[in-house]
């Protein structure tokens, strides 16, 4: 099978795909320091406003929007480690590697380097790729003991450190199983992004408890009168309301793309051709479909599934429902769904709605 690979010939902070995955870090990190910055303020001017029930819970809403969103760029800090200590300025380096055996009490994640080095960290789903390519991407370690690590099929990087060499006798390397392609849901990786995909036929709820909450919050600044809670909840109302109608389609989508999945009998590959990504417009290409040629649009791209179309040219859906159809990477825990439309070969120029802004990637690197 051929998943995404990051080259190898050139630097990594020059391999596009590794790009993509920085850019796609720093936009998140820019768009939501930017609005923890500005909650984060109002949430200060809150503490000189009278002590009524609609300032308190006003001054709640905004210090709990400033941390969830203030973990964004703390995190940017921690998985952008790698630019900063300049391991990316290396190539990456294609090394033959296994997994070793994790002991119960054992936080950590160890990879078996062919040449006995042995790199450990928390790799989350990257284990068991290497596992079933017996290899990994890897630059570093450097003096220090400090490397980044990538997998095939997925478009991020993990950093790692190297471990002692009494390690790889300490845990030994797991066995490696052969796992045929067979149903999607038969796949574990596909069957975990499955069940994450369930959860998005409740998409409104983002959209509904936030209006809600607003609506108590209103409630609560009229009497006693609080402008900071009247302002706050009105803007968690208005803002909710708005998005609604947008959640219900999201959640419409997800539906027929859970039901793609779990009637699906195998997985099916498409060649695809993408077309150039614009800012706020949905990614889309053109497929050889079963039925013939076919204009798709990913609806809520993901970053994974868009960067393995990209460099391999092809589309593996994972089931199909109507116009609709669930697409993912085999053995990678990813899954998104896309409209086909038999009858168009171009895309429509239509930006898509607001609500969806916040959550798609950033695309602008993907090869042209």
């Amino acid at each position: 099978m051929q998943y995404l690979e990051p080259r190898t010939d050139v630097p990594a902070k020059d391999d596009w795909s590794t790009g993509l995955i920085l850019q796609d870090l720093r936009w998140g990190a820019t768009t939501l320091g930017g609005i923890a910055v500005v909650t984060g303020a109002f949430g200060v001017a809150c503490l000189f406003l009278a002590t009524t029930p609609g300032n308190v819970g006003a001054m709640v809403v905004l210090f709990l929007v400033t941390f969830l969103f203030g973990l964004g760029p703390l995190m940017y800090r921690s998985e952008t480690r790698a630019v900063r200590r300049g391991l990316l300025d290396q190539p990456w380096r294609r090394v033959p590697a296994t997994v070793a055996e994790k002991q119960s009490d054992d936080l950590h994640d160890r990879l078996l380097l062919g040449d006995g080095t042995v790199l450990k960290g928390w790799f989350e789903d990257l284990p068991d790729m290497v596992l079933e390519r017996q290899e990994v991407f890897v630059c570093g370690p450097d003096a220090s003991g400090k490397a980044v690590v990538r997998a095939a099929g997925f478009a991020k990087m993990e950093n790692a450190r190297a471990g002692e060499k009494a390690d790889a006798e300490t845990h030994p390397a797991r066995e490696r199983v052969e796992r045929p392609l067979g149903r999607p849901l038969d796949d574990e990786a596909t069957l975990k992004a499955y069940k994450g995909m369930r959860w998005g036929v409740r998409s409104w709820l983002w959209s509904a408890v936030p209006a809600g909450l607003g609506g108590v919050l209103v409630l609560l600044s009229l009497f006693p009168l609080a402008p900071a809670g009247l302002v706050v909840g009105g803007l968690m109302t208005a803002l909710g309301l708005l998005g609604v109608p947008t959640a219900i389609e999201i959640s419409r989508w997800y539906r027929d793309a859970v039901r793609a999945v779990e009637n699906s009998a195998q997985w099916t590959p498409v060649a695809i051709t993408l077309f150039p990504w614009q800012p706020n417009q949905n990614v889309a290409g053109l497929a050889q479909m079963p039925g013939g040629l076919a204009l798709v649009q990913f609806v809520i791209p993901d970053l994974n599934v868009v960067a393995n179309i990209a460099d391999t040219g092809v589309m593996w859906i994972a089931g199909t429902h109507g116009d609709v159809i669930a697409v993912g990477v085999p053995r990678v825990p990813v899954l998104t769904f896309a409209a086909v439309q038999p009858d168009r070969d171009t895309p429509k120029e239509d930006p898509i709605p607001w609500i969806q802004r916040f959550r798609q990637p950033d695309f602008s690197g993907l090869p042209r």
